[in-house]
């Protein structure tokens, strides 16, 4: 008898909570649905002065090994690309990146089957963290942004931009937080 009250229970919880969710604005259904996804993913580790033009099947499997679950397709649209070559991209939930940052999402976009580039998307509020992580773990490697007369711009919130020439290509992050916004860093090969 007091099993069949818990599965009554659980069963009216479940059907409140579903009826309250669908009632939510889009925004924060989105929102939920993406903490949900996040919940029990590897942390992402590969380190952003790594990453170099590697074959997408390798890229693929490495992630696969590592526990991410990727969802991949190409026939990208001008909005899901990062450059005009890219023609296939591969993007997975992450929790954590790092030392332990907040993180959401890390996407790989390919160009004829090689690695062209990498962005991961951090949760809002970990700018800090990140910007921690990247000034210690990019130390040694130049910033072009600080040399005389360079000028890289903005990102989309008007926020000017910082640049490492790393091994294989190009670090870029933004130089400060834009509150409410997730931090990204993206990683762009020499191609």
């Amino acid at each position: 008898m007091k099993i069949i009250k818990l599965i009554l229970i659980a069963a009216v919880l479940f059907a409140t909570g579903t009826l309250l969710f669908r009632l939510l604005p889009l925004h924060y259904q989105h929102e939920i649905s993406d903490w949900y996804a996040r919940l029990g993913t590897p942390t992402y580790s590969e380190s952003p002065d790594y990453f170099s033009e590697r074959d997408q099947d390798a890229v693929i499997s490495e992630n696969k090994a590592r526990g991410h679950k990727l969802k991949c397709y190409g026939n990208l649209g001008p909005a899901e690309r990062i450059n005009a070559k890219n023609d296939y991209l591969c993007s997975a939930n992450i929790s954590t990146a790092y030392d332990n940052i907040p993180a959401r999402l890390v996407t790989f976009f390919f160009s004829n089957k090689k690695l062209t580039n990498v962005r991961i998307e951090f949760a809002a509020g970990s700018f800090e963290l990140l910007e921690d992580y990247l000034s210690r773990k990019l130390a040694d490697y130049q910033r072009l942004d600080q040399l005389p007369g360079a000028k890289f711009g903005t990102d989309s919130f008007g926020k000017k931009l910082v640049v490492w020439r790393v091994k294989d290509g190009l670090i870029v992050a933004a130089a400060e937080d834009t509150p409410g916004q997730n931090p990204i860093i993206l990683w762009n090969s020499y191609r």
